[in-house]
């Protein structure tokens, strides 16, 4: 199968995960788009996640994306507790090598791209799908050449195109918004708004 994997934190998960998963498979024929919720911080950024809810709880909130066609994965939680992109890349090669996986980067990291963790290994051997979060369609791909230091976009690199819903929606401003006792309804699941009024999270 061809598996698409959006990574991230997911605290909390909301619609711009969906937008970019539901496209991504939609545009470039995947069998599957899997949500990754990160198991421990971002070791490319361990200041920007320096607090972060438990695993456990934010898994459960993405898991409500499986009622609407995408799947949810547990596999950082169950094999790579240190949450380093490429060793979950290999992993998953070593588990599951009758698939082909490819691995969803929003255009927002591409400034900070050289400071994951062997990142040329990622750009050189790996699929990478890029997702743009901005209405600056023109000059995405040298963007994306400037990032990775290429002169010229190889075959396992996907800048996904065409008529594109993008969103600027990030989980930033949804903790903000409970923090502010302000509504959310329009941000995230039903769900996964429950889930964060009945345990009290981000307040």
């Amino acid at each position: 199968m061809k598996i698409a994997i959006l990574g991230g934190a997911f605290d909390p998960p909301h619609i711009g995960h969906y937008l970019v998963a539901s496209q991504v498979k939609e545009n470039l024929k995947m069998d599957e788009v899997w949500l990754m919720t990160c198991y421990s911080y971002f070791p490319e950024f361990p200041i920007k996640f320096a607090k972060i809810t438990p695993y456990e709880e934010r898994h459960k909130m993405a898991s409500y994306f499986k009622k609407i066609g995408i799947q949810v994965s547990d596999f950082e939680g169950q094999y790579n507790k240190r949450s380093r992109t490429i060793d979950t890349l290999r992993l998953l090669y070593k588990k599951y090598p009758q698939h082909s996986f490819s691995w969803i980067i929003g255009s927002d990291c591409l400034p900070s791209f050289h400071l994951w963790n062997e990142w040329r290994e990622l750009v050189q051997k790996h699929n990478l799908i890029i997702f743009p979060r901005d209405t600056d369609f023109k000059t995405l791909e040298n963007r994306v050449r400037e990032a990775f230091k290429l002169r010229r976009i190889p075959p396992n690199i996907t800048i996904v195109e065409g008529d594109l819903m993008v969103s600027n929606i990030a989980s930033t401003h949804i903790r903000n918004r409970v923090r502010r006792n302000l509504p959310i309804t329009s941000f995230v699941l039903p769900e996964v708004e429950s889930y964060i009024k009945k345990n009290r999270l981000y307040i």
